[in-house]
């Protein structure tokens, strides 16, 4: 709180610094002239005598100066410093955990997601669907180098489909890649991903397959190798990372940046601080309170990536007690105050979700948008249906010790006092909160899940609470309703008529909020901040930072 109301002071006395250097005082110069009349009367004779009496006036005359005229084309060089908040914990750039958005700094795939929600081509030039729409064919851009020096063929984009199948290695692309049968070379540029059956989703996978050399993949977790518009020069846990700008980057003339350097700095207003003191220029994760606070602040830029994809949630372990009950599970669904949440845990900056599906998509369902109200009298008569008359005892472990995470959770914790559950809260650090969220070790869990994709399909093949496999909620062990569940998601996603697949992904989702193992609270959007001397800071729709044209200028 302390440090809030100091971040809060700077941001003013900035602003006042900002409106005090806005003119110039310039000197006097206006001459008023007064004119005085005496009279004098002498005997019968009247004489009038005129004296002239100058007077200095000073007047204030505001001097706006010229503004500086801005540069237009990117100027070279120059190192961006920046925070993600925390540390990398790998640079494995097939798992998905803290520091994801810095992948594409390092690392590249075949293809990308524009900013208009569509596909471009990247490390390959084009591709085209082939075998009835079994394969895709990807056409690569020759000359591509790895950080290492060695040329990317058709050979590293096999290797790196085989790796991204084998769901041995834990990672998170295995999930995007179930269908796939394997991959061939056709020649040195040339490759052809196989699949057993129609994968529209395919695309969104391949958009996310990095490419590194199998001969790194030994050191990838601490070094990353990729194609991407830097290499590290040096990471030192706990302190900084640095990157530098890789030579021979395929995209001519690009990065504009010598070096990038990252420094952890987990406490959300030192990192503000930093900002505003000019020690970093960028950073990932402005706490939502003080979102439109920094608006205001002279020379910063806010930026927000699009809702819809990823989402704050409350999750369920339905093979703990008792949330193996449907109606338990129900309860804690009308226990939500998502407008109480948002308004005291995101400070009204948050977006409320319980259809976990952007508007704007195709398989979006409306009828389906007040499933769940929040009724702590509903709430009750369903905890006593269930045998719970009285409540319970649970915990919600926190993803991080702070943050929104925590902050929705206590907001949570009061409404559900109400309805007699005893929530305690379990703030954990993130190298332990994500091996026990794997190994399912929570009763409830304060978490974001969800994907963004171009696809509809993110949300059953790619989100860690929705999938039909590698789940951590318990939901795969069910013999009730599980097998149609996987099923529709499944089916819905081997099928490229839309009509069909809407009624599908309807009926999955109609299962997913019957049952109500999650529950969706508020869209999940990151906002960054930079200082106005940054250019071209790109951010995806998944909120993935692209430095490949950012260039600051001096």
């Amino acid at each position: 709180m302390r440090s809030r109301l100091l971040f809060s002071m700077v941001v003013v006395l900035l602003l006042a610094s900002l409106l005090a250097a806005c003119g110039t005082t310039a000197e006097p110069q206006v001459v008023e002239k007064v004119v005085k009349e005496t009279v004098v009367v002498e005997k019968e004779k009247v004489v009038k005598e005129t004296v002239v009496v100058e007077k200095e006036v000073v007047k204030e005359v505001v001097v706006t100066p010229e503004p500086e005229a801005k540069p237009t084309e990117p100027q070279r060089g120059g190192t961006l410093v920046m925070s993600l908040g925390s540390d990398f914990t790998t640079f494995d750039p097939f798992f998905d955990v803290n520091n994801r958005q810095f992948k594409p700094v390092f690392f590249e795939a075949p293809i990308r997601i524009s900013d208009e929600g569509d596909f471009e081509p990247w490390l390959a030039e084009s591709w085209e669907l082939v075998d009835d729409g079994l394969a895709y064919v990807l056409h690569l851009r020759k000359g591509v180098k790895f950080h290492n020096g060695r040329e990317m063929t058709a050979d590293d984009v096999v290797w790196s489909v085989e790796r991204a199948m084998d769901e041995s290695l834990g990672h998170h692309l295995s999930d995007r890649f179930k269908t796939a049968t394997g991959a061939e070379k056709l020649d040195d540029y040339t490759v052809k991903i196989n699949y057993s059956v129609v994968t529209p989703s395919a695309l969104d996978g391949i958009a996310r397959l990095y490419i590194f050399p199998k001969e790194a993949a030994d050191t990838i977790e601490k070094m990353p190798v990729g194609t991407g518009p830097f290499m590290m020069e040096e990471w030192v846990p706990g302190d900084h990372m640095t990157a530098v700008r890789f030579p021979d980057y395929w995209q001519e003339g690009k990065p504009y940046l010598d070096k990038v350097i990252v420094k952890p700095i987990p406490d959300e207003q030192s990192k503000l601080l930093n900002l505003m003191a000019g020690a970093i220029d960028a950073l990932m994760g402005v706490p939502l309170a003080d979102k439109p606070l920094l608006e205001q602040a002279p020379g910063i830029t806010v930026v927000t990536s699009p809702e819809g994809f990823n989402f704050y949630a409350f999750i369920m372990n339905i093979n703990r007690k008792p949330f193996d009950s449907q109606k338990v599970r129900q309860a804690m669904n009308y226990a939500v105050d998502r407008d109480k949440i948002i308004e005291t845990a995101f400070h009204g900056e948050a977006l409320p979700v319980l259809v976990p599906y952007a508007k704007t998509s195709w398989a979006y369902a409306p009828d389906l948008e007040n499933f769940y109200t929040f009724d702590l009298d509903k709430a009750k008569k369903l905890l006593e249906e269930a045998g719970y008359p009285d409540g319970f005892k649970t915990s919600i472990m926190i993803r991080g010790t702070s943050g929104p995470y925590l902050d929705m959770a206590q907001v949570y914790q009061q409404d559900l006092a109400k309805i007699g559950v005893e929530a305690e809260l379990l703030p954990t650090e993130l190298p332990q909160y994500f091996p026990k969220l794997i190994n399912s070790e929570f009763d409830m869990v304060s978490h974001g899940t969800g994907e963004a994709t171009v696809d509809p399909s993110g949300l059953f093949l790619g989100a860690a609470c929705c999938r039909p496999f590698r789940n951590f909620f318990g939901i795969t062990d069910n013999t009730d309703w599980f097998p149609r569940y996987k099923e529709l998601a499944e089916k819905a996603g081997t099928t490229l008529d839309r009509e069909e697949r809407k009624k599908l992904y309807h009926e999955a989702l109609t299962i997913l909020l019957e049952q109500g193992w999650t529950i969706p609270v508020a869209w999940n959007q990151m906002v960054y901040a930079f200082r106005d001397k940054v250019h071209d800071f790109r951010i995806d729709m998944d909120g993935a930072i692209w430095l490949n044209d950012t260039w600051i200028e001096h």
